[in-house]
């Protein structure tokens, strides 16, 4: 009892010294600490096989998440994370509007700029059930049958005229919450949306004629909420997560789907000319994206070949819908994963298969050949052409003439526009100009290309890269892409991650932009919220 007794006379002296609102806040202290050391000692009776970095757990390591374990309850009351910190805290809402799915919170700081009630109803009548039909809907983890959206200030330590994070899902809502833990959870199906600089570009948006950025940004979360729970089930069975292109590139498709279409700074940051970070375009970059997935350019790469695909799964929303949702959700044991698992979802799923259109064989027997065949269909008909002169795989300059046959037979029957102007913005691609030419690059990687005004010759390669060429206007052009389905050096990660302790607490790193540009912070949230499940727990 000496130790007691000794905290309670430091205490006394303490409560004697101070106010009464300081003394409140130090009583609090002395109580949790008495609780964190008490949790120590009994973790390491109860639970002697709980380590971290190979040693049992301390009181020490109980005490630094006391701070990140108050209360947050009642009606209004959510966690929400900061970015830069890493770590979530309280905010209080008001209920702004509700609707058959779902409930509008705005954090009561953000000035009354907003017709909430018009989101709850776009939410009802509009993304709801057309992404319902396009994925599925989210696990009802509150069994409410409600999505709760929460627009709020995110604080993303982002500049104006800048990168912001426009909205999130927080994977971590998907877990129950723990008071062990720095990052918290709401525990039910939730959406966050900023409420101020989105506001500022939807307006502008608006303003200009185009679709309402607010709106495309819920549906692009909405996405990621509904896959998260195939996602989630996956990696507990011992599967991979999937890969970062895929998943933002269709959700990137799901605002169009939901009528917010099209993204068309994604479509001009796509074939460059302009200044900044797309002033090449996608030219010279791989469809995986960056090594970290943080480049605006990653988004305009992703975005139009996954609206491709997605028009080329059939001719109906409900064909498309079918390849989408298996895709996110399975099928067969394939879920569009990575490159490979996406492609055998369409080989099943798609039109072309199941009608047995005379396609399949020109798309070759497994989903690694139809992946090239429509990447590079897909990046030909991106700079505004459908019929090259020459087509060659690796070295093989005797098959050439039948592979330059086969990939007209895919551009044709998959065309960028369809016959019935499905994909129209897609033309944006090439108009009012094509993607321009870079200085040739001597090696490429997994997924990436370029396309130059010099005549490449495929020396020492394999069968994986693709050089297709043509004349334009009496000058030869040329485009080396290496169509290998899988990225070099493993899976993508979006923003700064490392494989240390810093996972859990370094902050968001947003990427280069010259104007104002959205971005999605899936998963440096996502990689966050699987370590949270791994710091203490002693119950």
């Amino acid at each position: 009892m000496n130790g007691f007794q000794t905290g309670e006379s430091v205490f006394l002296k303490v409560l004697f010294r101070t106010g009464i609102g300081t003394s409140l806040r130090v009583l609090r202290f002395f109580l949790l600490t008495i609780l964190a050391l008490f949790l120590g000692y009994c973790s390491n009776l109860l639970h002697p096989n709980l380590k971290e970095d190979g040693n049992s757990s301390s009181a020490s390591q109980l005490l630094s998440l006391v701070a990140y374990s108050p209360n947050c309850s009642g009606d209004g009351a959510f966690w929400a994370r900061d970015l830069v910190s890493n770590a979530s805290y309280c905010t209080q809402a008001h209920l702004a509007a509700s609707g058959q799915y779902v409930n509008v919170y705005a954090e009561n700081t953000l000035p009354n700029t907003l017709d909430y009630q018009n989101i709850s109803f776009e939410f009802d009548s509009q993304i709801h059930p057309r992404l319902t039909s396009a994925f599925g809907t989210p696990n009802d983890l509150d069994k409410d049958g409600k999505v709760t959206i929460l627009i709020l200030d995110i604080r993303d330590g982002s500049l104006p005229g800048g990168s912001f994070v426009a909205g999130y899902f927080d994977p971590a809502d998907y877990y129950p919450d723990s008071i062990f833990s720095r990052i918290r959870s709401n525990y039910q199906d939730m959406l966050y949306l900023d409420g101020v600089q989105l506001v500022d570009l939807r307006n502008r948006d608006l303003a200009a004629g185009k679709p309402d950025t607010l709106l495309a940004t819920l549906s692009h979360e909405y996405q990621h909420l509904v896959r998260f729970q195939y996602e989630a089930l996956a990696l507990a069975q011992g599967g991979n997560r999937d890969e970062t292109w895929i998943n933002e590139g269709t959700s990137e498709v799901a605002s169009d789907i939901a009528g917010y279409s099209p993204q068309s700074a994604r479509i001009r940051c796509y074939r460059g000319n302009m200044p900044g970070a797309c002033a090449r375009g996608v030219n010279g970059t791989a469809l995986f994206g960056s090594p970290l997935y943080n480049s605006v350019v990653d988004y305009a790469f992703s975005y139009p070949f996954m609206k491709y695909l997605y028009l080329s799964a059939g001719g109906s929303a409900d064909e498309r819908d079918l390849f989408f949702r298996a895709s996110v959700q399975g099928i067969a044991g394939f879920r569009g994963t990575d490159a490979v698992n996406l492609f055998e979802t369409f080989r099943r799923t798609s039109a072309a298969y199941t009608t047995q259109d005379p396609i399949v064989g020109e798309l070759g027997p497994a989903a690694a050949d139809t992946f090239r065949k429509m990447f590079a269909s897909f990046l030909w008909q991106s700079i505004g052409d459908n019929t090259p002169d020459f087509v060659q795989a690796g070295t093989d300059t005797t098959g050439s003439a039948a592979l330059l046959q086969s990939l007209e037979s895919v551009m044709f029957r998959f065309p960028l526009i369809g016959i019935n102007m499905d994909g129209i913005d897609l033309e944006g691609l090439y108009l009012p100009y094509r993607l321009s030419d870079i200085s040739p690059l001597w090696t490429l990687n997994p997924g990436q290309f370029q396309f130059v005004r010099v005549d490449r010759q495929n020396v020492n390669a394999s069968p994986g890269l693709f050089l297709i060429k043509k004349n334009f206007s009496g000058t030869l052009y040329s485009m080396q892409i290496n169509t290998e389905p899988y990225r070099a050096g493993g899976i993508s990660f979006s923003y700064a991650r490392t494989s240390s302790d810093e996972e859990t607490t370094a902050g968001i790193v947003l990427p280069d932009s010259d104007e104002p540009n959205p971005v999605c912070p899936h998963d440096f949230l996502k990689n966050s919220a699987s370590n949270r499940t791994t710091i203490l727990s002693p119950f």
